[in-house]
């Protein structure tokens, strides 16, 4: 028996107004995942867009969701009850350049210990998904992924 996916497998990370027009110009089922440091106005926005085009939105501050390196932060989100983790970097960034990517079977590892909604950040494309998804991972979530 499957496990029944009730969330998008890919998720839009919106960090200010450039992303508004990126959303606007998408197409298809996806969900977008709001940060905490995201201006007012734009948040609003970004609600507003997710309200009327019926995609599922998720405030990190909200403590929806918990961005997760190691297990010590793993520790903590699972105590926090967060039902969806992120764990990055599983590749390297251009946002996040000094970062070293998490060795594949350590991000599997912590995804299957989530026991929660695990999702892939960092570096994440369609392509690189399809090959940890396996891993214990429902989806992935990006910046620029959607522009390739």
């Amino acid at each position: 028996m499957t496990r029944r996916q009730t969330l998008p497998e890919r998720w839009f990370i919106v960090t200010g107004s450039q992303t508004l027009s990126d959303i606007r110009e998408r197409t298809g089922h996806y969900g977008l995942l709001l940060l905490p440091d995201v201006p007012t106005g734009v948040r609003t926005e970004v609600k507003r867009l997710s309200r009327r085009r019926a995609l599922p939105l998720i405030e990190e501050k909200a403590g929806a969701s918990f961005r997760v390196h190691d297990m010590r932060e793993l520790r903590r989100a699972l105590g926090r009850r967060s039902p969806i983790i992120l764990i990055s970097p599983i590749n390297a960034t251009r946002t996040h350049p000094d970062w070293q990517p998490m060795p594949r079977m350590r991000a599997a590892t912590l995804a299957r210990l989530t026991n929660r909604t695990a999702i892939a950040l960092g570096g994440m494309n369609a392509r690189r998904y399809a090959k940890i998804a396996p891993l214990g991972f429902i989806g992935w979530a990006g910046i620029s992924g959607f522009r390739t």
